[in-house]
This record gives C-alpha cells, sequence and structure tokens, in this order.
C-alpha cells in the first residue's frame, strides 16, 4: 500500500469539512484560510488549490462571497457560511464524530 496516496486521499476527501469549519470560525479570504490550514499537521494545500474547493462550495450554496477593500493592494474575496452551510456543517461535524469514535473503538481493541 502507498502510504502517501492514502494520506492525499483522505486529505482531499476532508478539504471540505476543513474549510467549512474555518468559516465557522468567521468570515476568511482564500490566501487566509491556506496559513490556516497550513498551521494544523497534515492539512497542507497550495493556494491554487483552495479556489476550486470554495467555486464549487459556493455553487452548492455552502458559501457566499463578497469582495472587501484591502490596504495591501485590490479588494479581496471573502467567503462566509450560509445557513444551508451552517446546516451541512453540523450534519458532516456529527458524522465525522461517529467516525472517529468507531475508529477509536476499534483502536483500543473494542469490536462492538
Amino acid at each position: 500500500m502507498d502510504l502517501n496516496n492514502w494520506q492525499t486521499q483522505l486529505r482531499k476527501g476532508l478539504l471540505d469539512i476543513f474549510v467549512l469549519n474555518l468559516l465557522k470560525n468567521g468570515n476568511c479570504h482564500g490566501y487566509d484560510m491556506v496559513q490556516k490550514l497550513k498551521k494544523n499537521n497534515g492539512m497542507v494545500i497550495r493556494e491554487g488549490n483552495i479556489y476550486p474547493i470554495l467555486a464549487r462550495l459556493q455553487t452548492d450554496g455552502l458559501v457566499t462571497s463578497y469582495a472587501e477593500a484591502s490596504k495591501d493592494g485590490p479588494p479581496r474575496k471573502y467567503f462566509r457560511l450560509t445557513e444551508s452551510g451552517q446546516k451541512v456543517l453540523s450534519d458532516m461535524n456529527n458524522h465525522w464524530d461517529k467516525i472517529s469514535k468507531s475508529i477509536q473503538k476499534l483502536r483500543n481493541g473494542a469490536e462492538k
């Protein structure tokens, strides 16, 4: 088994929940999200990869965006959760909690 490939696929699968949880804590622009994700061990992402994710989440109605003036250059595009995004995130977090508890039980030797 290629562990690096498995880790990459796991990260890809978890990016939505990471991004939505970041936005739950406040509006954010793409570059800032990348920097915050880099601080989480194992969730390294390139700046160019965050925007397709944000575009898809916006198309799905989970986030919305707005432009805000920046003192450091052109206006920045900020993203925020929609009501629908908050609901989906709650469901995702609940599902993640169930999965992580199940894995922990198995790791601790409990089969049921």
